[in-house]
């Protein structure tokens, strides 16, 4: 049985009490209309008082009950975008709300190793709004970040959004989550992620919470002029990869049993048993080629630019291909796939595991991600992921490609995701300077103007110069003026700069 709130205890008190001084007041009022006393005052009394408490506690119930339903009506719409409701307090949430990876150690025993961040992390939490950590994969980002957050926040309420995109859309749902004190999360952010925080998500999260996420440097030097604008509103901390010698020393002293701490070693990596993890998944080959080919198809689904987990049903469609190409004359039938999967997903070291299950599908371990995805993709890996994934993923898809060289495939992609509410300007936008990297003027001038058409904020001023520095290019200096005009007159601060620059030129 659900204990009852202080609230209906009262309520129900109130009504009990009530009823019973209606009663009691409507008997003492008919014997005192008989006997024409002052016993027909009390129970008139009585009465008045009676019926006073029981409305009383029946608007009090009837109150709680809609409060309770708008929270329950709340909670259906923003649960889809969070990996946790109802929301906990930061001094309660286990490290893996924080994005910490599982290691061969329970929470009791994985005593925390401060870090040379640690002071200058935590006073950025005091006073920013906005705060990133930055460093290599399995340096011990999440880790430091927890314990700080822990240190300077432990009252406020943990926000953790599925994603980057799960963050925006919250942004912009109506009513607003209420919430005024709050830490959202933002782990392993990538440049594409960036994109998507735009001025109105900044301002609409800065009224409410701090946010905070971690970063590596090789996701700072990808960063794209919207990316770069995003960073620059953020306090960046940078934690080291390699231990200090007094780090070290804690290290070894705090986890006796493990022999990976040397000079030169993350935290992480050696927790995680990084290196075992891509021996297993090297020797796979032999051990079991269809749990090699699963985590080969999970890591390589990372590289060519799927954010979210991946999806059992994904992981069937892209089987038969990766098993191919490992070993020949086994046929990809359901059992081999999920014996496969077990393969995959039993821990190597206590908890940790080459793909682990999460909420939405299953997540490979960034160190193996790392070390095993600088390879290059196999051809057509990226094709095969767009043909599975749905049009929200195409814009990650597509960026990867470009960066990767493979403009003709990025094109295609860039154009699928301009299919898609929440990625079609900023899609749309890169598909216009790709089309003038190109030579095609024509397209790059149409994918530009429909941009500028949907009015969509940031994006909606950056196509807007684009499209002016595009007709510049083409003689045609009248036109590009106008729409150098246009892009001053957009209020976004940085892009009215741009178009004062450019209309200066």
């Amino acid at each position: 049985m659900v204990p009852l709130s202080a609230e209906s205890r009262r309520a129900r008190a109130a009504f009990r009490y009530g009823s019973i001084a209606l009663v009691v007041g409507a008997v003492l009022a008919g014997y005192g209309a008989v006997a024409q006393g002052a016993i027909f005052v009390v129970g008139l009394v009585l009465v008045l008082a009676g019926l006073v408490a029981v409305v009383l506690a029946r608007r009090a119930e009837q109150a709680r009950k809609n409060a309770h339903g708008a929270r329950a009506e709340m909670g259906a719409s923003v649960a889809p975008f969070l990996r946790r409701w109802p929301l906990v307090r930061v001094r309660s949430a286990p490290d893996m709300d924080f994005g910490v990876a599982l290691t061969g150690y329970s929470d009791d025993t994985n005593p925390y190793v401060p870090r040379v961040a640690d002071r200058s992390l935590r006073y950025a939490l005091g006073v920013r709004r906005f705060v990133l950590v930055r460093g290599g994969v399995k340096a011990g980002r999440s880790r430091t970040l927890a314990e700080a957050v822990r240190q300077a926040l432990p009252d406020a309420s943990l926000v953790v959004p599925r994603d980057v995109k799960a963050a925006a859309a919250l942004a912009g749902m109506e009513p607003a989550l209420p919430l005024e004190d709050a830490v959202v999360l933002l782990d392993d952010l990538t440049a594409v992620d960036l994109e998507f925080l735009t001025p109105a998500v900044l301002e609409f999260w800065s009224e409410r919470a701090v946010l905070v996420g971690v970063i590596t440097p090789e996701e700072v030097g990808r960063a794209g002029v919207v990316a770069r604008a995003v960073l620059e509103k953020a306090t960046v901390v940078d934690l080291p990869f390699e231990l200090t010698a007094q780090e070290l020393a804690v290290a070894v002293d705090d986890y006796p049993e493990e022999s990976g701490f040397v000079r030169g070693s993350g935290i992480g990596a050696v927790l995680v048993g990084g290196d075992e993890l891509v021996r297993r998944l090297r020797t796979g080959r032999r051990d079991s080629p269809a749990g090699q080919a699963i985590v080969r198809a999970a890591v390589d689904a990372r590289v060519a630019g799927l954010r979210r987990p991946i999806t059992e049903p994904e992981l069937v469609r892209l089987f038969p291909k990766y098993l191919e190409r490992i070993t020949v004359g086994v046929d990809p039938a359901e059992e081999v796939f999920l014996a496969g999967l077990e393969w995959a997903t039993a821990p190597v070291r206590s908890q940790v595991a080459l793909l682990r299950r999460v909420t939405g599908g299953f997540e490979v371990l960034d160190y193996v991600v790392a070390a095993e995805g600088g390879g290059g993709l196999p051809e057509d890996a990226d094709v095969d992921l767009l043909a599975v994934t749905g049009v929200g993923d195409a814009y990650g898809i597509a960026c990867a490609a470009r960066d990767s060289g493979r403009v003709d495939f990025a094109r295609e992609a860039f154009r699928r995701a301009m299919e898609h509410e929440g990625s079609s300007a900023a899609a749309g936008y890169a598909l216009g300077g790709l089309l003038v990297e190109q030579g095609d003027a024509a397209a790059a001038e149409r994918a530009y103007r429909q941009v500028v058409d949907g009015g969509d904020g940031v994006y909606a001023g950056l196509a807007t110069v684009g499209l002016g520095d595009l007709l510049a290019s083409q003689g045609d200096s009248d036109g590009a003026r106008a729409v150098y005009l246009k892009a001053v007159e957009s209020g976004d601060p940085e892009v009215v700069a741009w178009g004062k620059a450019a209309l200066g030129g």
